[in-house]
């Protein structure tokens, strides 16, 4: 596997830590590559922080990271020239054992809180901060599997797979309290099949969106829409929401889309839902100083195209 960061805004790290927001997506870079950049100064170098929308100031006292390993259900799209190798990730879930960190100007490091997987949501370092009552799931953002005939959101941590639902289940499915709004159940990998990311286009205003989710709204269907490319111009002019400089999304009448389009993403046999990409190597990246600082803590390529 192979570790990613990708920068996150102020407003993006308070929906993480505060209201259980649970998507990753935008400009992301390997954590093998950026491994000099330690101060609040070249981190904003090397992740944008410039541009708009961003967050940062130049007297910033920190600067939020989300580290994650990849996963067979990203899909990336490569974007040369830049200083160090960079890609777009288009919208996902939040992986199983994310870790959302404050690299502060002196070059200190805070581990803020861990992304334990599906069911357990953001688990803060401080004690004193409230676990986050975690987002409604979404089965068009992020991997799932059928267990008894049902699709169901779900990650594989430690060889298991992880069940989840934003619904209390009946008891006697056997699934217990994780997160506020998740309920979760460990399985065997032999009992769920149809392993899959269900990925699903539209055109809203003439731009091409996913949509993340589709609900029931005041009697009406309403769909959550980001945007497909990385295009983020055409996504703020035509109104979206920006959580970030490049995370942007807007709920709008399911009426509004047009040419809607569903493929499945299918995880590949034998790869244990978990092949590296993007990479340069087939190593593993540990981040040693979160463990050593105290309290702190087709195939991907550098070209365009997808992973997994």
């Amino acid at each position: 596997m192979t570790l990613l960061q990708k920068a996150v805004s102020p407003r993006l790290s308070r929906a993480y830590l505060e209201e259980g927001y649970d998507r990753v997506g935008g400009h992301v870079v390997r954590v093998a590559d950026v491994r000099f950049a330690r101060s609040v100064t070249d981190l904003a170098a090397v992740h944008g922080l410039h541009a708009p929308g961003s967050g940062w100031t130049a007297d910033a006292a920190w600067v939020d990271l989300l580290r994650f390993d990849t996963t067979w259900a990203m899909r990336y799209l490569g974007e040369p020239g830049f200083a160090v190798p960079l890609w777009w990730l288009l919208p996902t879930r939040v992986p199983p054992g994310a870790q959302l960190v404050r690299r502060y100007a002196d070059g200190g490091l805070e581990l803020l809180a861990r992304y334990g997987h599906v069911g357990t949501g953001w688990m803060p370092t401080d004690r004193e901060r409230p676990a986050p009552v975690m987002a409604p799931l979404s089965v068009c953002a992020g991997p799932v599997v059928r267990w008894r005939g049902t699709h169901i959101e779900a990650d594989l941590v430690d060889g298991s797979v992880i069940l989840a639902t934003s619904t209390e289940p009946d008891p006697t499915q056997g699934f217990w309290p994780g997160a506020p709004g998740r309920w979760y159940r460990q399985v065997d990998p032999s009992e769920v099949d149809d392993v899959l990311v269900l990925d699903v286009t539209a055109t809203w205003r003439g731009l091409r969106v996913r949509v993340v989710d589709q609900v029931l709204r005041d009697g009406r269907q309403v769909a959550h829409i980001v945007p497909a490319a990385d295009d983020v111009d055409a996504a703020r002019g035509r109104g979206m929401r920006a959580l970030d400089a490049d995370v942007l999304d807007a709920w709008v009448d399911l009426d509004e889309l047009a040419v809607l389009r569903s493929q499945r993403l299918e995880a590949p046999a034998g790869a244990h839902w978990q092949p590296p990409a993007p990479a340069h190597d087939d190593s593993p990246l540990p981040v040693p100083e979160l463990e050593a600082e105290p309290g702190a803590e087709g195939a991907a390529g550098p070209s365009t195209g997808t992973a997994g």
